[in-house]
């Protein structure tokens, strides 16, 4: 047993070797409760200010996320735009079937016209 435990057990208050009192057992719970309370509320303080800054990093990580998803919604949008645009892009070998296709159709009308004209 330590030296707190038996005064506090025993309830008598001591004299030092000055003919002062010492404390009793009382007394020593009392400043053994009083330094766990101050204890007790620095770790508060502390948990306050770390869920301060958790807080912080929370909000600082919810806007990065915000402008990630805008941004990824402009890129799937420029992405769809190109592969839309790339679907409806002519190659040179089409524009030339395609021009010869028209002019052919062409011909093919001023032949109805004509006939029409006789």
């Amino acid at each position: 047993m330590n030296w707190a435990k038996i005064l506090f057990l025993s309830g008598k208050v001591y004299k030092n070797d000055r003919g002062r009192s010492t404390f009793t057992g009382d007394q020593l719970l009392l400043d053994d409760f009083k330094a766990k309370l101050r204890l007790l509320m620095k770790r508060h303080t502390n948990l306050k200010e770390e869920r301060q800054v958790m807080a912080a990093r929370i909000a600082e990580m919810e806007q990065t996320i915000a402008e990630l998803k805008s941004e990824n919604d402009e890129l799937v949008k420029k992405y769809n735009d190109l592969k839309m645009a790339k679907a409806l892009s002519v190659g040179d070998d089409d524009k030339k079937m395609v021009k010869q296709r028209i002019n052919k159709i062409v011909r093919e009308i001023d032949k109805c016209i004509a006939q029409l004209n006789v």
